[in-house]
């Protein structure tokens, strides 16, 4: 996704150091993490990280490169689809083009309810255009066969997905790329619960280092 004239890897970056200077969360997962993609651009704040990604090469790659920079750092090679793949709750929740390519609603479901009740959801889409593949020309031939499972999710039915869960649409906007695709980012959370801040989340059960990897 960072090749010239794509830079789709640089857009999702950029989206999520934005959601968190705007959230200023405590705790964040990263659903789609592939090789640490904006955990550089993780505050020190930020007391516990989670990585999800479906290549367990890209969370090694991951732990490679942050095991060392971020204390509370918790990692999960596996589908996000599966049962199995669960985390305690985090402030913060980012899929960035990951929802393409996988049940929508389930899914949906299954993310609101790893999020703390002061908690936000921050999604990419990637919408339909003239003149661009849905997915990029790669000359990494193992990227090819994402096109086929690939199906482009709408703005609106995402929307219905999350608000039927009693969550509501904070924020949507639409993202061009440099390479000339059209994105739309789309925030989600509940009315704001006070926030106690992070000294007390890192204290809670939930977000101790008890729940961490390191554990």
């Amino acid at each position: 996704m960072a090749l010239p004239g794509i830079e789709q890897a640089q857009l999702l970056s950029d989206i999520f150091a934005d959601a968190l200077a705007k959230f200023s969360p405590c705790s964040v997962a990263v659903i789609g993490c592939a090789g640490g993609n904006g955990f550089d651009r993780i505050p020190p704040a930020v007391s516990r990280v989670v990585g999800v990604d479906l290549n367990p090469l890209f969370v090694a790659e991951t732990e490679a490169r942050f095991r060392d920079r971020i204390e509370h750092l918790e990692l999960i090679a596996g589908d996000i689809q599966s049962p199995e793949i669960l985390f305690s709750p985090v402030d913060l929740i980012f899929l960035g083009l990951v929802l393409e390519y996988v049940d929508v609603d389930p899914v949906v479901a299954k993310m609101l309810s790893m999020l703390t009740p002061r908690g936000h959801m921050v999604t990419v889409l990637q919408l339909p255009s003239v003149g661009h593949q849905q997915v990029s020309p790669s000359p990494f031939k193992k990227v090819s066969p994402v096109g086929e499972v690939m199906h482009l999710v709408s703005p609106t039915r995402l929307q219905d997905s999350v608000e039927t869960r009693g969550y509501i649409q904070l924020e949507s906007r639409n993202l061009v790329s440099q390479g000339g695709k059209p994105f739309e980012v789309q925030t989600f959370g509940t009315i704001a619960a006070p926030d106690d801040g992070c000294l007390a989340a890192l204290l809670s059960p939930l977000n101790s280092g008890e729940n961490s990897a390191d554990s």
